[in-house]
């Protein structure tokens, strides 16, 4: 993996909206690629961030379209001549950047998907019809309709089950109230009283209500893929989870992967997109039976996601890819993830303590030995004292959190 950046560019100037390690790490992945600092816009922001010198950080007093708009137009009028790029990375971001692209300066270039795309791959029930079309598995699930106020009738999958938005972005709210992101239910009555509480705080939406599929983390995969202007895949990346955040509003993010390889599996999802009309970044969560070895693909985020190092760490940087198909209207040959690599945002104690199977955990540890351990946060080119101390508090901070929120693993993950 390069360490530096292996050009300079004057021509862009990359502004990533956010404030957490998925957004450090965008703007690390330009600052390799094209040498350059990137701007971030955020309400708030990391230690990571704040601290860095690789980022210009801005506050905005919102991430709503009438503090975003200016503050993005006033970069651009800065910046005539060159082409902002412009990335958020949740699904409530993307949603925004569809909003606003149209008002925004003609310099400005917005890394998200075609508006009827996005809307197919973010529901979820969309999704699991196109997925079967292209010969992509899927888990057996129940569509729930919230809005209104007619009788919920019970499930026919069998319990234990998991129920989670069909939409993100229009649940993101609820979150920040203190619903969770995902549930694990293991009789009718949590999903009659949840669908009650659901109703009373205003949600109109749908939810869906999927077979439970068994494992661990270490059965979790993903996927991530760009889809070149031309609809051809320009990036093709994935990795093995090994362990997966457990707090309560954090549920399901990876925190420390494998690089792996799976040409048949992304070749058909490259497919998928590119027939749905779908161009730019999205990332897949995948999970593996351990009954049936059936690859089962559980939804898709319209964004390259979280752990976009990953791809870089493993050969090809994501950011570098999608400039050169954008502001350059290079389509090369696709890129793939190919080298083997653990990318960790916890410390290695405490994946010892949470990898099971003895073969992967001989293969973490030989990854450790061989120095193929990276962390978008770890970064030579950014590392002041107040920065590293940063880290260091952060990543200490993610046993406590397992203490707290997963202190034993589990055979459900839940």
């Amino acid at each position: 993996m390069q360490t530096g950046p292996n050009a300079t560019r004057s021509d862009i100037v990359p502004v990533v909206i956010g404030g957490d390690i998925g957004a450090y790490a965008l703007c690390r992945e330009f600052h390799q690629a094209f040498g350059v600092r990137t701007i971030a816009l955020n309400t708030g922001f990391i230690g990571a961030i704040e601290h860095s010198r690789i980022i210009d950080p801005r506050t905005v007093a919102s991430l709503e379209p009438k503090d975003v708009v200016p503050a993005v137009s006033a970069i651009a009028q800065a910046s005539e001549g060159r082409r902002v790029l412009l990335v958020g990375n949740t699904d409530q971001l993307i949603e925004l950047l569809e909003d606003i692209a149209a008002q925004l300066p003609k310099n400005v270039t917005c890394l998200c998907p075609p508006r009827d795309a996005f809307e197919a791959v973010c529901d979820k029930a969309t999704f699991s019809r196109l997925c079967r079309e292209h010969g992509l598995d899927v888990p057996a699930m129940d569509v729930v309709h919230l809005a209104g106020t007619d009788l919920i009738a019970p499930t026919q999958i069998a319990f234990p089950v998991v129920a989670k938005p069909a939409v993100s972005a229009d649940y993101y709210h609820l979150i920040v109230q203190g619903f969770k992101k995902v549930y694990y239910m293991t009789e009718q009555s949590q999903l009659d009283a949840l669908w009650a509480e659901l109703r009373a705080a205003g949600f109109a939406g749908d939810f869906l209500v999927q077979e439970l599929i068994g494992g661990d983390d270490t059965y979790m995969d993903s996927l991530t893929i760009y889809i070149g202007r031309d609809g051809k895949p320009l990036m093709l990346g994935g990795a093995q989870v090994l362990l997966e955040d457990h707090a309560p509003a954090m549920l399901g993010n990876p925190v420390a992967m494998i690089t792996r390889q799976n040409p048949e599996q992304w070749q058909k999802a490259a497919a998928m997109l590119s027939d749905a009309g779908y161009r730019g970044f999205a990332n897949f969560d995948i999970k593996r039976d351990p009954k049936t070895g059936r690859e089962l693909f559980l939804d898709c985020n319209p964004r390259i996601g979280r752990n976009s190092f990953y791809n870089l760490a493993g050969g090809v940087n994501p950011m570098e890819v999608a400039t050169l198909d954008l502001v350059d209207g290079r389509g090369e040959e696709p890129r793939v993830v190919a080298d083997t690599i653990l990318y960790t945002l916890v410390p290695i104690s405490l994946l010892r303590r949470y990898v099971r199977d003895e073969t992967l955990l001989a293969e973490v540890n030989s990854l450790v030995a061989a120095g193929k351990v990276f962390d978008p946060q770890r970064y030579d080119a950014d590392w002041g004292l107040r920065r590293r101390l940063d880290v260091e508090l952060t990543e200490k901070n993610q046993i406590r959190k397992f203490a707290k929120y997963y202190p034993e693993p589990t055979d459900t993950s839940f």
